[in-house]
């Protein structure tokens, strides 16, 4: 619980918008280097850093700054070297110096249902349970709100630029150059590490963002869930699963599931589980915003149930399988509202969970 508070505390404070840097990614570098120079300012695929990436500055560029499209660079031990004594109307490179005399390098940057009372574990365990996890809920939402509001005012999509607007190219090497997009070429594309953009270093228009992208990822969902008492009366409650994890293809990601449910049970008492589980999602359909597919977990699950007058006993603990659908509203490129229906087979019962929340990716 004090590593949960102190890693949310950590994430509400250094929530905040994203910064005024953009990455070109790289394939989409070597795509604009492979097209002619007049075309490929038209639109360029950039996504927005959350940390800016240091670069130089370099002289922004106006909309009515003179274009020169073929301009004479060729690399050299890591860097550039032009061949033309102007190159145009005075912008500067990361060091300082003009374009016309060429970029300049700097430094870089056990079973307890539907059977007997005394073998499951029965107490006051349920209770406690329930408020540790209600506990644990809270602190996830706030999390996901400080995640969700960062992610919420990143950009990730397609933008129309000048085409001398400069780009910062970062070498595999770590050496820096700055050039117009307009010269940038296949040899200078495959030099790079990372290609850099700013919108205060000239015109800037954003045309429209990227379809949901999924990497990395948070969410966390609530609705209810069933689940079977001591004495074999099964009925819903509220339940909650709170996922991280990551999405190596945009449409199958592996997630950890840390899983709670809780109702009262026939005694006054409260019956509370908690499952921790391993999750592949796969969702490989899409029709515009609507994604949907399907989810399948295993891992382990626990039972607590107070009843009175009653000692603890036996084994609380058993495997846990799960499985279902998913769909998914996309709300940003990085954002999406989620909906699951599943079936739980854990503690030699079958149980249901019907979940709706937020997606962070």
């Amino acid at each position: 619980m004090r590593a949960l508070a102190m890693l949310v505390a950590g994430a509400v404070l250094g929530s905040g918008c994203a910064s005024q840097s953009y990455r070109i990614p790289n394939g989409e570098l070597q795509r604009l280097a492979a097209m002619p120079p007049e075309q490929r300012a038209q639109s360029v695929l950039v996504s927005q850093e959350l940390s800016a990436t240091q670069v130089n500055n370099a002289e922004p560029i106006r909309a009515d700054t003179e274009i020169i499209w073929v301009p004479r660079i060729e690399i050299y031990g890591g860097g550039y070297r032009d061949h033309r004594e102007s190159y145009g109307s005075g912008g500067s490179g990361g060091g300082g110096g003009r374009w016309g005399s060429g970029p300049t390098r700097g430094t870089g940057g056990g079973k307890t249902g539907g059977g007997k009372l005394g073998n499951v574990s029965l107490g006051s365990g349920g209770g406690d349970g329930k408020a540790a996890a209600v506990a644990v809920i809270v602190l996830a939402v706030v999390a996901l709100v400080a995640v969700a509001g960062v992610e919420a005012s990143r950009f990730d999509g397609w933008v129309e630029l000048h085409p001398m607007h400069p780009v910062h190219l970062i070498g595999k090497d770590g050496s820096q150059a700055v050039m117009p997009l307009a010269w940038i070429d296949p040899q200078a594309a495959a030099w790079t590490e990372k290609a850099i953009v700013r919108p205060s270093e000239g015109p800037w228009r954003e045309l429209g963002r990227r379809s949901l992208m999924r990497g990395g990822t948070y969410g966390v969902y609530g609705g209810t869930g069933s689940s079977t008492s001591a004495t074999g009366r099964t009925e819903f409650g509220p339940s909650f699963i709170i996922q991280g994890g990551y999405f190596p293809r945009n449409d199958i990601g592996v997630v950890f599931d840390l899983a709670f449910a809780w109702r009262d049970n026939q005694f006054g008492g409260t019956l509370f589980d908690s499952r921790y589980s391993l999750e592949l999602q796969v969702l490989p359909l899409k029709a515009g915003p609507l994604h949907a597919g399907g989810y399948g977990s295993a891992g382990l699950a626990y039972r607590w149930e107070d009843v009175p007058g009653t000692t603890i006993e036996g084994n609380n603990g058993s495997g846990a399988f799960a499985g279902g659908g998913m769909l998914q509203l996309e709300l940003h490129s990085r954002i999406a509202l989620t909906a699951r229906a599943g079936l739980v087979a854990a503690h030699g019962d079958r149980q249901t969970d019907l979940l709706f929340g937020l997606s962070v990716y």
